[in-house]
């Protein structure tokens, strides 16, 4: 199941999330740690493991989707782990095979992130808290805590995992609401450091142009991930047979008296999922990543509900799903699942014989960050006179202080972002310019500029 984030890796389109991924990983470890206290400080803990793992097979962008698709593979073999100790074996193995095979993950699988672990730490979260409900030691809840502070470290929307638990503790087994208290206790004050630091960066997400979901787009997303296709209609019959089989799993579970399975299915699935719709009718910010950790228990639910249906339905009804889901992963693996194909624009550089580079905003080197052999050799006229410091890529000159002298004669590629598509200064001097080509969030300009003299 780990390969499945490989397919079509050999020369992968970058897009901007990832070229912000190897951005990080190729900077001084003290300088990461900088980067990190002024933004994306959710991911923190995956960019340290991170880290580590790209020492030892390199920072590439294989080795980075490796990493993640790893993650789905130990989430599935954990979903076995978790489910065989309340069904057969054989329905932990289909649990586990639907998990790793589930459109909401799979997309993760190749996507240079934290989303994949995050569902690792979800299953394992879940399984210390089996374990602390089952045996009832001092150790195992302490286990349970020191695994959801992980979790939350890794990712902190995780904490809706744990708001999860806790109600599933209070509906499932009574006997453990004080242990869960307590442990929750404890686990909210070792994740409020990152809590108040994520809080404080509340706006880093601004520059998402796509966290203004409807509500059944994030569920659709959410559950059979990435951007709109040609597939929408088969997205939605997977995400509808998702939902119908898992709540038939549940409710198959509840009815034969195991309330404890069925209860955390429910809460784990659920909590997370509406707390993202919710989003949708607040004000958006929330991306359908974020709750993929989920994913998972759709996945339990549904494969119990498979196997809870009568006579021979459950082998038609398994290989049917399966049928159904091979295209959307597929399609996921496709150069135009993902929202900007960086390796094409960055192309242009060389294509258009030019002489010169020039961004009109920083998230714009994104291309380069992700494909720099492109734009040897090409004078970047946009680079800041003094240095600083930018959270992911280097800032921006000031265009005012480009003198006609800079752009003398030369053709200069203008990479930028559909808000900030032109370069006016260049206009100022004089260069005519023409549309290269554009994709979702960057477009490209050529302009030629005329022999000038300094002013």
């Amino acid at each position: 199941m780990t390969t499945l984030g490989l397919v079509g890796a050999g020369r992968p389109t970058i897009w901007y999330d990832e070229a912000v991924t190897l951005s990080l990983l190729q900077r001084p470890f003290g300088e990461l740690w900088g980067v990190l206290r002024e933004i994306d400080a959710v991911h923190a803990f995956y960019y340290v493991v991170l880290r580590g793992w790209s020492a030892v097979l390199g920072d590439s962008i294989g080795s980075v989707r490796a990493f993640s698709a790893l993650g789905v593979g130990v989430t599935a073999a954990l979903v076995v782990l978790l489910v065989a100790r309340h069904q057969r074996l054989r329905t932990a193995v289909a649990s586990g095979l639907f998990t790793g095979v589930a459109p909401g993950l799979a997309w993760a699988a190749l996507d240079g992130r934290s989303y994949a672990w995050s569902a690792a730490f979800a299953v394992l979260a879940t399984l210390a808290l089996d374990s602390a409900c089952r045996h009832r030691r001092r150790r195992d809840w302490l286990l349970y805590g020191l695994v959801c502070v992980l979790a939350c470290w890794w990712h902190l929307y995780l904490v809706i995992l744990v708001a999860a638990h806790g109600i599933a503790v209070m509906v499932g087994f009574p006997k453990g609401r004080l242990s869960w208290t307590l442990t929750a206790a404890v686990t909210a004050v070792g994740a409020l450091p990152l809590a108040v630091i994520g809080w404080r960066q509340r706006d880093q997400v601004s520059w998402l142009a796509d966290t203004n979901y409807t509500w059944h787009r994030m569920l659709l997303n959410q559950l059979a991930s990435g951007p709109a296709s040609d597939l929408r209609t088969l997205r939605m019959l997977v995400v509808g047979a998702l939902l119908a089989l898992g709540a038939y799993g549940v409710v198959h579970l509840w009815r034969k008296g195991r309330r404890w399975l069925p209860a955390v299915l429910a809460l784990w699935s659920g909590l997370p999922t509406v707390v993202a719709m919710i989003s949708t009718f607040v004000g958006g910010g929330m991306h359908p990543r974020y709750v993929a950790f989920a994913v998972p228990a759709f996945a339990i639910a549904a494969a119990i509900g498979v196997l809870a249906l009568p006579k021979w339905t459950p082998a038609v009804a398994g290989v049917a799903m399966l049928v159904a889901i091979s295209p959307l992963v597929v399609e996921q693996r496709a150069p135009s699942a993902k929202p900007d194909d960086l390796r094409r624009i960055a192309a242009t550089a060389g294509d258009e014989d030019a002489e010169a580079v020039y961004f009109t905003v920083s998230k714009a080197r994104s291309i380069q960050s992700a494909y720099p052999e492109h734009f040897d050799g090409l004078v970047d006229v946009s680079a800041p006179v003094d240095a600083t410091p930018d959270p992911f890529f280097a800032g921006i000159r000031d265009p005012e202080t480009i003198k006609g002298v800079d752009v003398d004669g030369l053709r200069v590629l203008v990479y930028g972002t559909r808000a900030a598509r032109g370069a006016e200064r260049l206009r100022q001097l004089g260069c005519r310019s023409e549309p290269v080509t554009g994709d979702r969030h960057f477009a490209v300009t050529l302009y030629t500029c005329p022999s000038l003299t300094d002013p």
